[in-house]
């Protein structure tokens, strides 16, 4: 099976999340696109909702796609999420097969920084979302092209806190929820 792995803080989740992993299923012909909340991730200062908050909406985000599942490992393994443990985890649970691990451009110049980078690349093939407000390649990383929203975890956090609309930048579970819950007022 070819499994795309799709890590990320989700705070929250997006269409243009959704969009990225479902460009990563189809362009690469992916079985299965696993979405792993992190549970404290190790390049933000901080999460605004808590994992718990954070895996019900991906879990609702996700509820309409058969090919795409939410892991919570990262949150029952508690502490940093490191996406090497991560990798290692989904490995013993899934066996041996091709895993992608899915990132957005602009995180390609992160990437040497992560922990046992060097070791993670051997587990995994990094694959990055196009954005059109980035050039960052990467010899090693494919890039896939497919058309997202230019939307961002922090905009919509910002225009909640401003009393702004999200509607159609989330999914309606997920704004249902954050309305439901209070989430980044």
């Amino acid at each position: 099976m070819k499994i795309g792995i799709f890590g990320g803080v989700f705070d929250p989740i997006h269409f243009g999340h959704l969009q990225g992993g479902e460009g990563a299923r189809v362009s690469l012909g992916l079985d299965k696109v696993l979405f792993t909340p992190s549970h404290i991730p190790p390049h933000k200062p901080k999460s605004y909702a808590s994992s718990k908050d954070r895996i019900a909406m991906v879990n609702i985000a996700l509820e309409e796609n058969q090919n795409f599942i939410c892991l919570d490992i990262e949150a029952k393994r508690e502490g940093i999420s490191y996406t090497i443990d991560t990798a290692k985890e989904i490995k013993r649970l899934y066996g041996e097969n091709e895993y992608y691990f899915i990132i957005g451009q602009d995180t390609i110049p992160e990437l040497p920084t992560w922990k046992d980078y060097k070791t993670l690349i051997l587990l995994v093939k990094f694959v990055a979302i196009k954005r059109s407000d980035f050039s960052y390649t990467d010899p090693d990383i494919t890039i896939i092209e497919y058309p997202t929203l230019p939307v961002s975890s922090t905009m919509i956090r910002e225009r909640i806190k401003q009393g702004l609309s999200i509607k159609y930048l989330v999914p309606d579970g997920v704004l249902k929820y954050i309305q439901k819950h209070g989430l980044y007022m």
